[in-house]
């Protein structure tokens, strides 16, 4: 009697899927070239429970939509959930970098753009702070960011700081603006807005340089470069303002 399928779960209630970088034969491909020959098949699926699955005769591979964004370590870890031949420690290891892999996709892509609200800042605010993105991207990113992205201000968010925006383009990886709350630009917050412009720029080096989001090794060395707080922003204690107050126009130097 053939063994009970393999599987891991993922417990998201909702998930924003990244960009479609391989195709299911580009996985067969790299399965086989790593010696395994067991599987047949390759399917993506769009499910919102089930990360990875090896049917039980081990010909089909099921793997969620967010890893046809994989880099090469996460195919490692594909193949060696694959190729393991029951609980070992190579598989747990597997399985520990594929659900790191999948939390870092939803991590970055975890703000609803229509929660984030309509922009809430003067001409004045905006424009102070294209020329501080333009400066930051000159002087912490060697300009490589794209140099007119928007940056907007939100006065919607309430925990979270900033958010940035990927594109869904399914033929190159793009970043479409930068959201940050606008009670960054009340007084005594100007270490916290700078911080936090850096920090979302940072993730937009992390996806266009390397089809990385969220906070993971590959972000957290970038904000370390840029000299921004290498975790998550939610986290930074700021001045707010008092409930049922009008956000702010005052323009940051």
């Amino acid at each position: 009697m053939p063994s009970a399928p393999r599987r891991a779960r993922v417990s998201d209630a909702q998930l924003t899927l990244p960009l479609a970088w391989l195709t299911e034969d580009d996985v067969l491909a790299a399965l086989r070239a790593r010696g395994v020959a067991d599987v047949a098949r390759v399917r993506f699926r769009d499910n919102r429970s089930r990360l990875i699955s090896l049917s039980a005769d081990r010909a089909r591979l099921n793997l969620h939509s967010c890893f046809r964004a994989a880099s090469p370590d996460v195919l490692e870890a594909i193949t060696a959930f694959a190729g393991a031949r029951g609980d070992t420690l190579g598989y747990r290891r597997a399985i520990a970098r594929l659900r790191e892999w999948h939390e870092a996709q939803v991590a970055g892509s975890d703000a609803d753009p229509d929660a984030v609200g309509p922009c809430s800042g003067t001409p004045a605010q905006l424009q102070a702070l294209a020329h501080a993105y333009r400066q930051l991207n000159r002087s912490h990113f060697g300009g490589m960011l794209p140099d007119l992205l928007p940056v907007r201000l939100s006065d919607r968010m309430t925990r979270r700081l900033g958010h940035v925006q990927y594109g869904r383009s399914t033929t190159a990886r793009s970043v479409t603006e930068i959201a940050l709350n606008i009670d960054l630009l009340l007084e005594g917050n100007d270490a916290a807005l700078t911080d936090t412009l850096l920090h979302e720029m940072a993730h937009a080096e992390a996806w266009l340089a390397h089809g990385h989001r969220g906070h993971g090794r590959t972000w957290r060395r970038i904000a370390a470069r840029v000299g921004c707080d290498a975790r998550a922003c939610s986290d930074m204690r700021i001045r707010r303002r008092r409930r049922g107050y009008p956000p702010t126009t005052r323009v940051p130097g």
